[in-house]
């Protein structure tokens, strides 16, 4: 047992290339990004008791006891968004309902929404007007100063008032109090595959939702709860990044040099402190080409042996390292269709190594190997991932069972319900969803634009203090560390030139992987951001190390200058840190790190 556990570990954990050195940096630097990540992550605690309002049950009457103003209702929405609601106080002369607001919108599930009352009464009626009904999971009064007022008939509601205490505390809620951004999409989602609910976002795989869920299982529908595995696998991703590098330029300096830019690199940060599925699928994706680079290597050393021409199949530790390329690459897809993107960049790798070294007599085994591998198990983790997805139409008893091709693609009716049935289904409306938006954003952002920063995307943006001249604010922003991504630019284009003219393998890989995420959005009409520029970024940093190692061979001394230059790009991430990690900061701090005008952080 103990052979096997040493064997396991050795092949993961990679000891024919990691030092002691190694494991201490990549130990530290995972330390690090730990501890920020998890700091002030999101509270672990939420109004998770709901009250469910139907269509024979969709009035609540609160009683203050006395005439008192109300100022303001503040609603912690379950999962159904917009939700439509009246509002109404009985006036006791007329024996009258007078309306306070007909059209009120509650929108934003899994957060407070406040709703603006400002009137004298002791009966405050809520009608909630959704043909569905609506799921509310605590509601707040206050009066002056913000002080809660408690109906005194709250025991006839008591899922809606048996958790005042975890009201947000500050003038305006933060991310720490609720969703933000696509949260409202991935974390709800993650709350419906826990509850057997039927699903809400449907424009994206699932497995990613999946983890999602899983934390929510573990620790609650609270904002910690959602955002725990996505903090997970941010901080796996500095021994991945670090673990690449070192096998990519077996130079301890080079990968510790990588493990610090994507460490103190902002757009990670922010993508793994927020409930979306993103950092899941990048994650996998450079997994992915990690297991694709050591086959490849692992490859050519034995196709140097003596055995190579004589064997029926290359030995188990070299085919294992393809299987996992496989089995992540499959992961990759089953968390996000960009992952398709990786499947290619991956196919021209490993057939171009293909054609130039395997044998003939190998090549039916291979191609069965790889279809296993590389079709069959990816085709199944991608259907895996729908067993919890529930189909809202699929629930009405549809007999419809027709079969047919449409606009908009293909269509399966709703009397099938099996799980391959709704995984080809939602995969269809998937496809046709992305083909045929047409929607724009305040943040869109064109492809082009990426590299340079140009428009960063506001995820939070929280009022938390006001001093009368100046305001604190919490604020979450996707934004790239400029220190890192600027420099990227140059290093890309040094890795293409040695590429097409010295033809150098690494040079060629990270090119090509790098190509595969990138020049795809080049064709994508509908509105983009810049985080999906991120798993390109990633095989940069990769080509900066390449670049570094370059330098350090032509000029030794180089190595100082890169020193130097690591450390303004941790004193930049620092300097940014404020507005990417929702810590209260100034509204002058957050203007003066306006440095373009397409640039709103606050």
């Amino acid at each position: 047992m103990k052979k096997i556990l040493n064997k396991i570990a050795d092949f993961f954990i990679n000891s024919d290339i990691m030092t002691k050195k190694d494991y201490l940096i990549m130990g530290i630097l995972t330390l690090i990004f730990t501890v920020l990540v998890f700091w002030r992550l999101g509270h672990t605690y939420a109004p998770e008791t709901c009250f469910t309002a139907t269509t024979e049950n969709h009035d609540i009457v609160l009683d203050f006891g006395d005439y008192i103003t109300v100022e303001k209702l503040h609603i912690y929405l379950g999962n159904l968004d917009s939700r439509k609601l009246a509002l109404s106080a009985f006036n006791e002369v007329t024996g009258a309902w007078e309306v306070i607001n007909g059209d009120v919108n509650v929108g934003s599930v899994f957060q407070w929404n406040t709703v603006d009352i400002f009137y004298t009464l002791r009966y405050l009626g809520i009608v909630v007007t959704n043909d569905d009904g609506g799921v509310f999971n605590e509601i707040v009064c206050t009066g002056p100063e913000n002080r809660i007022i408690t109906p005194v008939n709250k025991n006839e509601y008591p899922e809606l008032f048996d958790e005042q205490d975890k009201f947000y505390k500050t003038i305006e809620q933060t991310y720490m109090d609720g969703t933000m951004f696509d949260e409202v999409y991935h974390g709800r989602t993650g709350y419906e595959f826990v509850h057997h609910l039927p699903t809400y976002e449907t424009t994206h795989p699932q497995l990613g939702k999946c983890l999602i869920a899983l934390g929510i299982k573990i620790f609650g529908m609270t904002p910690f709860g959602w955002r725990f595995f996505v903090a997970v696998f941010g901080a796996l991703f500095i021994p991945l990044m670090y673990i690449f590098a070192k096998r990519l330029f077996r130079d301890t300096f080079i990968a510790a040099a990588v493990g610090i830019l994507f460490t103190f690199e902002c757009m990670h940060y922010t993508l793994s402190r927020i409930a979306t599925i993103d950092i899941f699928a990048a994650f996998f994706i450079v997994l992915s080409y990690y297991y694709m680079y050591k086959y490849i290597r692992l490859d050519l050393i034995y196709r140097r042996g003596p055995t190579a021409k004589k064997d029926k199949f290359p030995p188990r530790d070299v085919t294992v390292t393809l299987a996992l390329c496989g089995i992540a690459m499959g992961c990759a897809i089953a968390t996000k269709l960009t992952g398709v993107y990786a499947a290619v960049g991956l196919a021209i790798i490993f057939l171009y190594h293909t054609f130039m070294n395997h044998p003939k007599q190998q090549t039916m085994r291979l191609f069965w190997f790889c279809t296993l591998f590389f079709i069959l198990i990816p085709l199944a983790i991608y259907t895996l991932a729908y067993i919890p997805v529930v189909e809202a139409w699929a629930q009405v008893g549809s007999t419809d069972k027709t079969i047919t091709w449409n606009e908009n693609g293909l269509y399966i009716g709703y009397g099938w319900t099996g799980l391959i049935a709704r995984t080809v289904r939602n995969t269809s409306y998937m496809i046709s969803y992305h083909m045929n938006l047409d929607a724009t954003h305040p943040y869109q952002s064109d492809f082009y634009t990426w590299p340079v920063v140009y428009r960063p995307l506001l995820a939070a943006n929280n009022l938390v203090a006001n001093h009368g001249s100046t305001s604190d604010y919490a604020n979450v922003n996707y934004i790239g560390n400029v220190a890192v991504w600027w420099a990227a630019i140059p290093c890309v284009l040094f890795t293409f030139g040695r590429m097409i003219i010295k033809r150098d393998r690494n040079a060629a890989f990270l090119s090509l992987a790098y190509l595969a995420q990138y020049v795809p959005w080049f064709g994508v009409s509908r509105c983009v951001f810049i985080y999906h520029y991120f798993p390109a970024l990633l095989f940069s940093l990769f080509m900066m190390g390449y670049t570094f190692q370059y330098l350090i061979k032509w000029k030794p001394q180089s190595k100082k200058f890169i020193c130097v230059y690591l450390g303004v790009v941790i004193l930049f991430f620092f300097l940014f840190f404020p507005v990417i990690s929702g810590v209260p900061f100034s509204y002058d701090w957050g203007s003066r790190l306006k440095w373009f005008d397409s640039w709103s952080l606050i």
